[in-house]
């Protein structure tokens, strides 16, 4: 299986069970106009829909490499993270979920992107170089992004300065 079929079997699953989903990640930076190298393709999926994934996993040849609360990351041949909407503000990205250009799947909204960007360099400051070279790629390929929303993840971590340095830098 490549990574191609393999995300086609599992979205094609998701969707005959009526699973609402979203790309996150690198590949939702691709979508967003970013040229980014990704190893994976990140998937935000509403915590209800756990037990489902599971079985989508056994159906489609996949294998549970980790799993967590908030996360169940998949391998085999086609490599895919399945991040968990638990809380009220995961849940509710997968209320803005667009359409972007010739993109095949729905995409988390920029905002939201920048967001969960924000979360992953303040919980994990290995990862800030990678996350704030997307958001300053968001920043610089979407126009009229709402920074009301930005802020508000921004404060949730206390990085609101950084990103107004970042906003700054164009």
């Amino acid at each position: 299986m490549s990574l191609i079929k393999g995300v086609q079997s599992f979205t094609q699953e998701l969707a005959d069970r009526k699973i609402v989903f979203g790309i996150i990640g690198g590949l939702a930076v691709f979508a967003y106009g970013g040229e980014r190298t990704t190893f994976d393709v990140d998937f935000l999926i509403h915590a209800d829909h756990k037990n489902d994934v599971k079985e989508i996993v056994r159906k489609v040849n996949l294998r549970i490499a980790n799993e967590n609360f908030e996360v169940i990351q998949l391998s085999g041949e086609a490599q895919l993270a399945i991040i968990f909407a638990n809380r009220t503000m995961a849940q509710a990205m997968l209320g803005r979920l667009r359409t972007v250009g010739n993109f095949s799947y729905p995409v988390v909204s920029p905002e939201d992107l920048i967001g969960l960007k924000i979360q992953g360099f303040a919980g994990n400051r290995t990862r800030e170089y990678t996350d704030k070279a997307d958001i300053l790629t968001t920043f610089r390929n979407v126009s009229n992004l709402d920074f009301t929303i930005i802020r508000q993840y921004a404060d949730i971590f206390s990085v609101w300065n950084e990103i107004q340095e970042l906003k700054g830098r164009l």
